[in-house]
């Protein structure tokens, strides 16, 4: 299963959104923005955007990360300026409630938003591989490139892959975000097997604070993009105060 080609892996994974229905357009009366359909796994209405809050958990890691071109970046200064959804992955990962399913929501996310130009404008999608080894920068290139070559990609959110040159410099980020991996073994039991870790998706703001953080149980587009458009309402009030 850890062969599986990258650029195969994410066509896996957008395929898979017309299947489940993540992608489809709302009905006009779908309180949830207009943008996703209420689902079976997550068969209840969302809140409306600013009726509730969503407290400041901690500040967001930073690190030195490389991106799909292979230039050094900060992972703080990808993390600037825009409100981000931030998924750690690896792009070998074949556990269908795991890495594929984080990246095929965001999709759906990112997909919608050129439907929302607010949410095209302010939004920034970054996943970041804790598999160093494997996800070389070129590696990570071939893994997005199904996605940057997507319908209306311009005018979508920006989505941003990220990955790291070693496992010393990855080991504070991950313990930045609480983010455990553990690695197994290949099927000859010299080569990397598959990473055991548990899935999580981190609301950041644009001050760089953490604001809410989805495991399997929430992994809502719905409940996701609610929590992007009140800190944009946040954000609109603070500035007229």
């Amino acid at each position: 299963m850890l062969a599986i080609n990258r650029t195969l892996a994410t066509f896996i994974i957008l395929t898979a959104l017309g299947s489940a229905g993540l992608g489809a357009p709302a009905r006009a009366h779908d309180p949830s923005l207009h943008l996703f359909e209420r689902t079976p796994e997550f068969d209840y209405e969302p809140p409306e955007p600013g009726t509730y809050e969503l407290p400041a958990l901690r500040p967001a890691g930073d690190g030195a990360v490389l991106d799909s071109t292979g230039a050094r970046r900060r992972l703080g200064d990808v993390l600037k300026g825009k409100i981000v959804l931030l998924s750690l992955i690896y792009t070998l990962c074949s556990d269908s409630k795991g890495c594929p399913l984080a990246t095929a929501v965001l999709y759906d996310i990112f997909d919608a938003s050129a439907r929302d130009p607010e949410l095209a404008r302010n939004l920034r999608i970054v996943s970041l591989s804790f598999d160093p080894a494997r996800d070389t920068p070129a590696a990570i290139a071939e893994y997005a490139a199904p996605i940057k070559a997507s319908p209306n990609a311009g005018r979508k959110s920006d989505w941003v892959f990220l990955t790291t040159e070693s496992e010393k410099t990855l080991a504070p980020i991950l313990d930045s975000y609480d983010q455990a991996v553990s690695k197994g073994m290949g099927p000859d039991k010299t080569s990397p097997g598959a990473l055991d870790h548990i899935l999580y998706v981190y609301l950041i703001d644009r001050a760089g604070q953490v604001r809410n953080v989805y495991t399997l149980a929430f992994l809502d587009p719905r409940l996701i993009v609610a929590d992007v458009k009140t800190l944009l309402l946040e954000s609109r009030r603070m500035a007229h105060q």
